[in-house]
């Protein structure tokens, strides 16, 4: 005699169980923070490590400026942040 398994689809609906899936937000990177995590193995491995909210923190922190050189001058603050695995950069 052989035994049999029945399976049924342990996926929760919508509405069921404890908790819903967690929310992607996704960030749009500015342009040279993207380019610099590209160049830094470091860096871009810390920034996947954050959570979201941090992540957010970061970007916020560049694109709050006023001017294009304001911008860069946080893109390489913040870089030099990442790179050395600090984000104390945020807290000035």
């Amino acid at each position: 005699m052989e035994d049999h398994v029945v399976l049924n689809n342990q996926t929760p609906k919508l509405g069921e169980g404890d908790t819903l899936p967690p929310r992607r937000l996704n960030l749009e990177l500015p342009q040279g923070l993207l380019s610099s995590l590209a160049l830094s193995p470091e860096a871009a491995g810390f920034f996947a490590g954050l959570d979201t909210e941090t992540r957010g923190q970061i970007v916020a922190y560049i694109q709050s400026t006023v001017t294009g050189e304001e911008a860069r001058a946080r893109a390489r603050t913040a870089m030099e942040g990442l790179e050395a695995g600090r984000l104390d950069f945020l807290h000035k």
